[in-house]
């Protein structure tokens, strides 16, 4: 699996879990947790055991960090419902989320669905 290098040593110390790149496609539905609200469908750039960066959401410049989310992954064989914090707004276009509330099965299934993503290659 090829893990995303990172220039910043800092960066790279803090960080718990390598990311792993999404060349898949995959489906990433966001929706506001507190306004229980559509943010419509976006994709996931990187995804760790920790969290993911999103792209191409058109309600991206609307989300701040601190909102909570929810997420529905989907790919060809599954679909994967978590809730995570937005924790950076990199670009207007992109944005880093931390993955909240993860019980032992959630965590072994964003791992089983990074697998699956690097399978296909």
């Amino acid at each position: 699996m090829a893990t995303l290098n990172s220039s910043n040593g800092n960066s790279h110390e803090r960080r718990r879990y390598p990311r792993y790149y999404v060349s898949s496609r995959l489906t990433l539905a966001v929706e506001d947790e507190s306004l229980k609200e559509s943010l419509g469908i976006g994709e996931p750039q990187d995804i760790s055991l920790g969290g993911l960066r999103v792209t191409n959401l058109p309600a991206c410049p609307n989300v701040k960090v601190g909102d909570h989310l929810g997420l529905l992954l989907l790919d060809g064989e599954d679909a994967l419902s978590l809730t995570a914090e937005v924790v950076h707004h990199a670009t207007s276009n992109t944005f880093g989320v931390e993955f909240r509330g993860l019980s032992n099965q959630d965590q072994r299934a964003v791992g089983e669905f990074i697998g699956r993503l690097h399978a296909r290659h």
